[in-house]
Order: structure tokens, then C-alpha cells, then sequence
């Protein structure tokens, strides 16, 4: 599978629940994300935006000249003009307080998962990727991620653009 058919098999949207509240986020099929743009020459590129860790958004359908040279990454939002988010391929996963990460070292492995960073200080969370690094399976998996016992929050990488604020 190529990284535009892997852009097209993102979901249509990703609900964040954040304990106090419920998002939807709806995919935008009129803007992309590339990772990796090195020997990228694209009329269409002119109007990025930068969100950091190499990633940019672009406006626009990606089209095959594209592909032998970057990553596409899903691009979503909570509504038409709402601040763009990045989709990645990694999961933030917590479970409760008293479950290690490392207890279910094997439930995430079996979903496709492999752990990649455990944060000293919350020994119950971790930040996950597909062992195949495709962020069409990380999206199409957070619901198996948060049927997993003890599962406390379950949410996807989103980069967004820098906003700058005015002083008041």
C-alpha cells in the first residue's frame, strides 16, 4: 500500500474523550500533512504550514509526485475552520494508576503495538506505534486500544500549527 492510499484509508473522523469532555474530529480531505520533504518541488507546496517535527500541512489533494518523495500524514478538525491538527502514527495510552504499562506489554503487542516511550513519571502511560509505522492502522485501532482492560485514555498524536497571540 502507497502513502496515498494509506492517506485515504484514515478514518473519516477521531473522537477524543477527555474524561470532562467529547470531541469529534472530522478528517479534512482538502489538506494533507508531509513528513520528510527533502527533494520536494511542488507548486502546490507555496502555502504551507509548518507544525514542527519535519511535518507541514499543504492545501490540496496529494497526487503521485509526492509519493516517492514523503510521508503523508492525515490532516483533521473539530469543525470547517477550526485550527488544523496532524494526525501521527502515535497513541498516547494510559492506563489506571495502579497498572503498569508493562503488565500489558502483551495485550498491546497483540493489537499490532509496539511501546515505545514509558515516562519515568507515569509508569501507567506510554506512547505507542504500529509495528507496520502506517498511521491508517494507529487511527482504525484507538477503539481496541480503549477496550483494553484498565484503559483510562486512549488519544492520537496531533501537531498543530503555531499560533502566535496578540498581547492584550
Amino acid at each position: 500500500m502507497n502513502a496515498l492510499q494509506q492517506w485515504k484509508h484514515c478514518p473519516e473522523f477521531i473522537d477524543i474523550d477527555d474524561q470532562s469532555r467529547f470531541v469529534r474530529l472530522l478528517k479534512c480531505n482538502d489538506l494533507y500533512a508531509i513528513r520528510d520533504m527533502a527533494g520536494v518541488h511542488h507548486a502546490e507546496l507555496a502555502q504551507m504550514q509548518p507544525v514542527g517535527d519535519g511535518i507541514s500541512i499543504v492545501h490540496g489533494i496529494p497526487d503521485a509526485q509526492l509519493l516517492a518523495h514523503a510521508a503523508l500524514l492525515p490532516v483533521y478538525a473539530a469543525a470547517k475552520h477550526s485550527p488544523p491538527a496532524v494526525a501521527t502514527n502515535r497513541i498516547f495510552l494510559r492506563f489506571q494508576e495502579q497498572l503498569r504499562v508493562e503488565s500489558m506489554r502483551g495485550p498491546i503487542e497483540a493489537l499490532g503495538f509496539k511501546i515505545v516511550d514509558v515516562p519515568a513519571y507515569a509508569p501507567h502511560s506510554a506512547w505507542l506505534e504500529p509495528v507496520s509505522g502506517r498511521v491508517d492502522e494507529a487511527l482504525s485501532k484507538l477503539d481496541l486500544l480503549r477496550a483494553l482492560p484498565g484503559a483510562v485514555h486512549v488519544q492520537p498524536q496531533l501537531l498543530r500549527p503555531r499560533v502566535w497571540k496578540t498581547p492584550a
